[in-house]
């Protein structure tokens, strides 16, 4: 009897611990400066998460490259020599092209090896919700249950992994591509800061502007305590761009609100954290649906 293994990409923001304990594999996409390019290692293996965000605050800005078809093709190759399936969770299609990639190198081994699935899923999020499915698929197939149980769960359900997040600076996001034409104007208001969520598209939209960075913290906590589900039974995961300081207000602001809540906090990886910049603040969870959110700002 088969089983099957779990394949995310560098924006799914899993730290070496949890890979480990649910036995989660990645493939590295890449971003590069003028002078160098970098696998893009969510263990920070060629630069360092302070080294990378602090040249961005000097100026330095990074491109981002898309899982290449080469590391896609040995990767699942890898897996499948093995004898064993594969449910690989993908960035959003509407920031990556990384899951045309994965379908199209699927459908090339499936001659190879007819006995094998390879199941590919367009996550409609990026950081923790990505890495989160990929967490919930690892306890599923852990519980016994097959590959096709676990990935029609996660497709059914991908709409109730949600993010709040909030940005210093919107003109990364903008000279990214990664938040809605119409939102640009949230950036170019002093002081104020924008409030970001992930579309039913996947992709960033501004939904809110408050004023002040103090505030913008206090409306996550808000917003995620208003739209979280069963927050007792699940962890809160706040990922910040070098700002620890800043992740802790809003952990401390989440507990206030929703005594007992557990939360993590960790780095957001080199690939979100090109397009996002430093002092970013992203919160993740399972809540209710994404229309909720975008119906009740």
């Amino acid at each position: 009897m088969s089983t099957f293994d779990i394949i995310t990409d560098s924006t799914s923001d899993l730290s070496l611990e949890p890979r480990e304990k649910y036995g989660i594999d990645y493939c590295k996409m890449e971003f590069s400066s003028e002078d160098k390019t970098y696998k893009a290692s969510l263990d920070w293996d060629e630069i360092s998460s302070k080294e990378f965000y602090d040249s961005m605050r000097k100026g330095k800005r990074y491109k981002t490259v898309q899982v290449p078809l080469i590391t896609f093709a040995e990767k699942f190759k890898e897996h499948l020599e093995k004898g064993n399936d594969i449910l690989y969770i993908a960035c959003s299609s509407g920031l990556s092209g990384s899951i045309k990639f994965a379908l199209n190198i699927a459908q090339e081994l499936r001659s190879s090896y007819p006995d094998r699935k390879i199941v590919c899923i367009d996550s409609l999020i990026s950081g923790l919700g990505q890495g989160s499915m990929a967490i919930k698929a690892a306890q599923m197939r852990d519980e016994g249950k097959t590959l096709e149980e676990t990935s029609k769960w996660i497709e059914d359900n991908k709409l109730f992994f949600n993010q709040y997040g909030t940005v210093e600076n919107l003109e990364y996001l903008k000279a990214a591509g990664r938040v809605t034409a119409s939102s640009a104007f949230f950036g170019n208001l002093f002081s104020v800061k924008p409030i970001l969520i992930s579309d039913l598209e996947g992709h960033n939209l501004a939904v809110k502007k408050v004023k002040g960075r103090k505030s913008s913290f206090d409306e996550l906590a808000s917003m995620t305590a208003k739209y979280i589900v069963d927050p007792l039974e699940q962890t809160i995961y706040i990922g910040h761009a070098d700002d620890e300081a800043a992740a802790n207000a809003v952990s401390d602001k989440i507990k206030e609100l929703i005594p007992g809540a557990s939360t993590s906090l960790y780095v957001i990886g080199p690939i979100v954290g090109a397009s996002v910049g430093p002092g970013t603040i992203i919160v993740f969870y399972y809540g209710k649906h994404k229309k909720e959110q975008l119906n009740g700002n």
